[in-house]
């Protein structure tokens, strides 16, 4: 059940640092294209902003087997 609910979480945890670039690239250019997605590099600010994001989502789910839903 563990490795099922982390499978998921990773898969979320990619769609919203996708949903996120995509985001970004529309707000900055207005259009974008999948190689424009796939060519992203995030600045070490981002970079430092996307693992303060996963921890706090990693600590969401986690939570959830702790029997804290809060």
């Amino acid at each position: 059940m563990l490795s099922i609910v982390l499978s998921l979480g990773a898969e979320v945890y990619a769609l919203r640092d996708r949903m996120r670039i995509i985001e970004k690239m529309l707000e900055a250019k207005g259009t974008i294209s999948r190689a424009d997605i796939e060519a992203y590099k995030p600045t070490p600010e981002e970079e430092e902003e996307i693992r303060k994001d996963n921890d706090a989502f990693m600590a969401r789910l986690f939570r959830v087997f702790e029997g804290n839903l809060e």
